[in-house]
């Protein structure tokens, strides 16, 4: 009996930090870690670059702006390369910059499209326009990310460089999916915060489309989709938050969005089961200064290529940018 207690002893311990040094680690993978959407990748898959609706368009240009930079610059604390598009505005002492972020798996090009807007709409008089490719997207480095954590750092890296080479002090951060959560998170962090004060930058407004607006009950229902059980969930989350430096907790809207009260607009619709209308209309209620605007049956960060809420986007989009 007592050999066979020294066994089960054994094969409990061995099971036991396999889950630890095992599983956990796997499942926390399936949230940092995802292939590089490159311009390639993207571009020679006609099921991508249909998803991407930008038909033949490949930069600025085909947009009507011609006269747009392609420009090389670093992340603020490791060191990795990131590339964007600067469209200067239409007047020269223009000092305000809208930032359009794109989300997980995706890159500048799906962002594109939106200079459609400003073009329409004149916003070109108003405002500069940057368009980043975030870690692990487009021709910036691979990484691993966080939900928009380490996306919060890129989007900062790029006021940063805007402020340093182009003299833009102000800016309008709009993003999608985790790039919205992203740019919540930018005017939120800590650290992000105190670099943005030290360096004379801005931020006026957020636009938030089809965005991730509580990264752990998101997580926890695509986990439960999946079939991962709670318990694994729980202890996995516990490592990914190490990952994020404990901030896990804050990087939902109900906070962000409370903590720093900067006017934002969202745009989302009840057909989208990656980030999940109830969750986000539970994060911003009773947020005066936040303004929901829903498209009844869109699905994730698809609402402005569809026909029927084309226009009405790109109205809420131009009024909201215009508004003092």
């Amino acid at each position: 009996m007592k050999k066979f207690l020294k066994i089960l002893a054994v094969i409990i311990v061995v099971i036991v930090l396999a889950f630890y040094f095992l599983v956990i680690p796997k499942t926390v993978s399936m949230v940092t870690d995802y292939d590089r959407h490159t311009f390639d990748y993207v571009i020679s898959d006609s099921i991508n670059l249909a998803n991407y609706a930008i038909g033949d368009a490949r930069g600025p240009a085909d947009y009507g702006f011609p006269d747009f930079e392609e420009i090389d610059f670093e992340t603020l604390y490791d060191g990795l390369n990131l590339n964007g598009w600067y469209i200067p505005a239409s007047k020269p002492e223009i000092s305000k910059t809208l930032i359009i972020s794109h989300g997980r798996t995706s890159n500048r090009l799906k962002a594109m499209k939106y200079l459609e807007i400003v073009k329409d709409k004149g916003l070109d008089s108003l405002y500069n326009v940057f368009i980043p490719d975030l870690r692990n997207s487009g021709k910036s480095d691979e990484a691993k990310t966080g939900m928009g954590y380490e996306f919060a750092e890129d989007i900062t890296a790029s006021m940063k460089m805007l402020k340093d080479s182009y003299q833009q002090n102000e800016f309008v951060l709009w993003g999608f999916s985790m790039g919205a959560m992203a740019s919540a998170t930018a005017i939120n962090r800590p650290d992000l915060v105190e670099l943005q004060e030290k360096e004379g930058i801005q931020v006026s407004k957020l636009i938030l489309a089809s965005p991730l607006s509580n990264i752990r009950e998101t997580a926890r229902l695509a986990g439960a989709d999946m079939g991962i059980p709670y318990f694994i969930f729980k202890e996995s989350w516990k490592g990914f938050d190490k990952v994020i430096d404990g901030w896990s907790e804050n990087m939902k809207f109900s906070y962000l969005l409370s903590n720093n009260k900067v006017p934002a607009l969202v745009l989302y619709g009840d057909g989208d089961a990656t980030t999940p209308a109830p969750i986000l209309e539970a994060e911003i209620d009773g947020l005066m200064h936040v303004y929901p605007i829903l498209f009844k049956g869109a699905d994730h960060v698809q609402i402005y290529t569809q026909p029927e809420f084309k226009n009405r986007y790109a109205d809420r989009v131009d009024g909201f940018l215009r508004m003092d």
